[in-house]
């Protein structure tokens, strides 16, 4: 669905398809706890506008899957490329690689459904967190293996993540510092190896390590393409046929749940984790806490939330031009909430207005010279948020993601 400032009176066909929903959500309340139910059949010619959101959000993963695995192939070739001939346009080359496949991966991060997401969630395979394990990250973790060689081991991709993937790839490609983020009782500390390696050998084994990590990002690319694409595992079509003889999705409910936990990402990461650390709301004793932002080496604090709201609205308000098609809104405007999918499309908007207000291009140096305008665009957020964990999950009767209850910032 594509918002305007003053949107027009929901059209008449949505009548039938409010009543039906209305209906399946009064049956799923009526017990202190809900039991997926799933709608009547509706009258000829209507369809309904949950299956055609789950049809549509399955078919936007995986065309932006399909986008990122190019970006992935690039990357890898770039790292390649660096590892056998560096120098400074191979290092350029390399870095402008990995931006153009952050930049889309950073749209999946709101999208993680299935193969993607963690294996506590339905069809859940943790491929996101092996291709980008933020926020958790361990500098020291990659300098041992920087030591260690551990990348050279044929074991490597089943390491800790920490070790792999962007996080890994972020401080390989633009730290040009000396010193380890490990402490003394490290023992690439307390046996002098970090210390004893020579600026150029240490230069040499970022360079192999990287070209390791973008073979193995590639390869996870490649895995999540082949999850939901028909001619392979078919998570697009788990997806958008749930019911009896799904076993990863039985219901509608179920299914929309799993949507629903994906898009909370702009609160956990998004706003907690990206915007209020770093703004010393939380987890942090000074004034601000700079080094826990998200892009520490390669400055995209700022563009990575820009691509985030993106896949979010991929998701709310449709995959198509100008995030057009179906979306959760439309199953909000199905339901009679039409100002709850009106007020969550308002938000966004602010929050994209926050994001291009920052004058600064990362948010490290916005904290310096406007903190205020960083404190904005974590209150929009926040508004963003205050919508999903209210109106919108009471409205679709969705249950909030595991550790989100009593959350209350």
């Amino acid at each position: 669905m594509t918002f305007s400032r003053t949107r027009p009176a929901a059209p008449s066909r949505w009548g039938a398809r409010a009543l039906a929903f209305t209906a399946v959500l009064s049956l799923a309340c009526s017990d202190s706890k809900p039991k997926p139910v799933e709608p009547d059949p509706l009258p000829p010619g209507e369809t309904d506008v949950r299956a055609e959101l789950l049809s549509a959000t399955g078919a936007c993963i995986l065309g932006t899957a399909r986008d990122f695995l190019p970006k992935a192939t690039a990357l890898q070739a770039a790292t390649a490329a660096l590892r056998d001939a560096p120098d400074a346009a191979a290092v350029a080359a390399a870095r402008a690689a990995f931006h153009d496949a952050m930049d889309v991966w950073q749209v999946m991060e709101a999208m993680q459904v299935g193969p993607a997401a963690p294996r506590s969630s339905p069809g859940g395979a943790e491929i996101r967190d092996n291709i980008y394990s933020f926020p958790l990250i361990n500098r020291c973790s990659v300098e041992e293996q920087l030591v260690s060689k551990g990348y050279e081991s044929a074991s490597f991709s089943s390491s800790l993540v920490t070790r792999r993937g962007f996080v890994a790839l972020e401080y390989l490609l633009f730290y040009e510092g000396a010193e380890t983020a490990c402490g003394p009782n490290s023992a690439i500390v307390a046996q002098g190896t970090w210390a004893a390696l020579s600026a150029e050998d240490r230069a040499a084994r970022k360079r192999a390590y990287a070209a390791v990590v973008a073979a193995d990002v590639s390869m996870r690319a490649q895995a999540l393409v082949t999850a939901w694409a028909p001619e392979g595992g078919n998570f697009q079509k788990t997806l958008s046929t749930p019911g009896s003889g799904n076993t990863v999705f039985p219901s509608t409910q179920v299914a929309l749940n799993a949507m629903s936990d994906a898009i909370f990402y702009v609160e956990r990461e998004g706003k907690d984790q990206k915007l209020a650390r770093p703004l010393g709301l939380r987890d942090c004793s000074s004034a601000t806490c700079p080094e826990l932002l998200e892009s520490q080496f390669a400055g995209r604090s700022k563009q990575n939330l820009i691509q985030n709201l993106k896949g979010f609205r991929r998701v709310v308000e449709g995959c198509g031009a100008d995030y057009s098609g179906p979306g959760f809104d439309d199953v909000l405007v199905a339901a009679g909430a039409e100002a709850v999918a009106t007020r969550m499309h308002a938000q966004v908007v602010e929050a994209e207005a926050a994001l291009a207000a920052v004058e600064e291009a990362d948010l490290r140096q916005a904290l310096v010279d406007d903190k205020a305008s960083v404190q904005r665009l974590y209150d929009d957020f926040k508004g963003i948020t205050d919508v999903l964990k209210t109106d919108f999950i009471t409205t679709l009767d969705l249950e909030p993601p595991a550790g989100l209850e009593g959350d209350n910032d």
